[in-house]
């Protein structure tokens, strides 16, 4: 079920180029191998993770349609629970987890899915739960509902699930572990106001803001620094870095709003910034300044994952409004559904980018949705 097709790439990212003012050499000297994912003897196939051995994580389906949570490695799908569901995280040496259904059939529960089968987490006597994030110690993190249907955020292993608490409201949320076990997220304080925490399982501990109310942290690396956003002063929620200096304004691209959604091991940021005009505009902190990465040619553009090559993806607008998804590199955004011959209809919301430059994500191959693997050529 897997297929690979190898090219040099003729033409591409002209509109990128021009818009950047770029020489056109500079965007077609790239070439990419694409890899069908295939699926486990169904139709379908989907990626939702992506690491940096280049295993790819999401769901295939049987021949019966079912989809089940899965891992390719070198392009070999291997099905990692006997229920259906999906692999929504992955680890960089491959520890997996996802949201499976529960033995009863009655709901998809957070699922680890390595080390000797897939282990049901289960909830806090809600209806559901969901991972955001696993690291290779099989720490899982993300949220999952209470007995009243309050969302809580969890700090999980084999051992079971751990309730993070609040700061005293409703509802907290976990998006990102580092491989120390340090837990980024949210938490609602009796206000109703949302604030960063951090935490390795022992109570939250708050980071600050940038002077204001509201804090949202959605990303951390090894070295433990955290991106997110915050309200200043003036109630301008603003693009962060928290590490050792502190809280620090990544400040915008000349608007009133930003926010960090990704951060590679040397601090860089990537995400989103209002303009002077007041458009979304991706961004990437290089660490000094805020670069704006332009559009596909439409107003918007959101960047939500980087490597430490600085390379970032997201979505962006062609002028015709539609949304695209982009990789952007060596000063040039590139339109991943042009990026190779046989592979359109990629989900923009949903690309994976790692260390080694390599994509993953879902698109159409041949006519079917398939889970893929782009690898740029030497």
């Amino acid at each position: 079920m897997m297929k690979k097709h190898a090219l040099r790439l003729a033409a591409i990212g002209l509109t990128s180029c021009l818009a950047w003012g770029l020489s056109a050499s500079a965007a077609l000297a790239a070439g990419w191998t694409l890899t069908d994912l295939g699926t486990l003897g169904g139709a379908s196939s989907a990626a939702n993770g992506l690491n940096n051995a280049g295993q790819v994580v999401g769901y295939a389906e049987a021949a019966d349609g079912t989809p089940y949570p899965a891992i390719w490695t070198g392009g070999v799908a291997t099905a990692l629970s006997a229920r259906p569901g999906r692999a929504l995280a992955v680890s960089p040496t491959g520890v997996a987890a996802g949201n499976v259904m529960d033995a009863a059939g009655l709901r998809l529960d957070a699922t680890l899915l390595s080390g000797g089968g897939a282990l049901d987490l289960g909830t806090f006597g809600g209806s559901f739960s969901t991972v955001a994030a696993v690291n290779d110690l099989g720490q899982v993190v993300g949220y999952a509902r209470t007995a009243d249907e309050r969302d809580h955020a969890f700090l999980a292993t084999a051992s079971g699930m751990r309730d993070l608490g609040t700061y005293g409201g409703l509802y907290s949320y976990a998006y990102g572990i580092n491989q120390a076990g340090l837990v980024v997220g949210s938490a609602y304080d009796a206000t109703g106001t949302s604030r960063c925490f951090l935490t390795t399982g022992q109570g939250l501990v708050d980071p600050g803001t940038l002077g204001g109310r509201f804090c949202h942290a959605m990303a951390v690396n090894d070295a433990g620094q955290v991106t997110g956003a915050s309200t200043n002063g003036a109630g301008l929620g603003h693009a962060f870095v928290f590490d050792s200096r502190g809280m620090v304004d990544l400040g915008t691209l000349g608007g009133t709003s930003s926010v960090g959604y990704a951060i590679n091991r040397h601090g860089q940021v990537a995400g989103s910034a209002r303009t002077p005009a007041g458009l979304l505009h991706a961004f990437l902190h290089d660490g000094t300044r805020m670069i704006d990465l332009g559009t596909l040619g439409g107003t918007t553009s959101t960047a939500l994952g980087i490597n430490a090559a600085g390379q970032v993806v997201g979505h962006a607008t062609l002028a015709n409004g539609s949304r695209q998804p982009f990789l952007y590199s060596n000063g040039v955004m590139l339109n991943v559904n042009t990026l190779v011959p046989g592979l359109t209809n990629v989900d923009a919301t949903r690309l994976f980018l790692n260390d080694a430059g390599q994509l993953a994500g879902t698109g159409t191959i041949g006519g079917k949705q398939r889970a893929f693997l782009l690898t740029p050529m030497p």
